[in-house]
């Protein structure tokens, strides 16, 4: 088990939760992700009202059990996360297309909740992670969040979570291409 010192706060999206419960390779990688975490660190789930419900809605029962143990262990972090307006008017200010706003609004939250927390979110969602990106040039705080999608072997998401989930450049939004 990782030191205390290591422990990190992680954004999981609700892509995870679903995903856990499939067959195959990724629901596989996802499953292993989530019990390395909760059995070999300190790591702590973030759980906004938000992501929260997200998660009610789309679980598989394996991430539901694994999220009331982690309630059980006392790690979960419920930080009250308010919508961050400047943030949205300076991803809107960099002009992308509708279609690219509406589907970075649709994970705004867990980008919220990664600034309120530790800059670190766990996602399959690797079409936000490049829009993120594409506007990290000017908006310099979304190049600085952390963004693991588990089910990406090349990406080694459980090397990362047992080494303390560290900052590291390639998994910055800002380097996602």
């Amino acid at each position: 088990m990782s030191s205390s010192a290591e422990s990190k706060r992680l954004v999981i999206d609700a892509s995870v939760a679903t995903s856990s419960g499939e067959q195959g390779r990724r629901g596989e990688m996802c499953q292993s992700f989530l019990r390395v975490m909760i059995d070999e660190t300190v790591h702590r789930l973030v759980m906004t009202r938000e992501i929260g419900s997200e998660w009610d809605v789309h679980s598989h029962p394996f991430a539901r059990r694994w999220r009331r143990s982690m309630n059980a262990r006392r790690r979960v972090d419920r930080p009250s996360v308010d919508r961050d307006l400047a943030l949205r008017k300076r991803i809107d200010k960099a002009n992308p297309t509708e279609k690219s706003l509406a589907a970075m609004e649709k994970d705004l939250h867990l980008i919220e909740a990664a600034k309120a927390t530790d800059n670190r979110i766990i996602s399959l969602d690797d079409t936000a992670r490049r829009l993120f990106s594409t506007v990290s040039g000017s908006i310099g705080e979304l190049g600085q969040i952390l963004w693991v999608n588990p089910a990406n072997e090349t990406e080694t998401p459980i090397q990362w979570l047992k080494e303390g989930s560290p900052n590291e450049e390639p998994r910055m939004i800002r380097s996602f291409s």
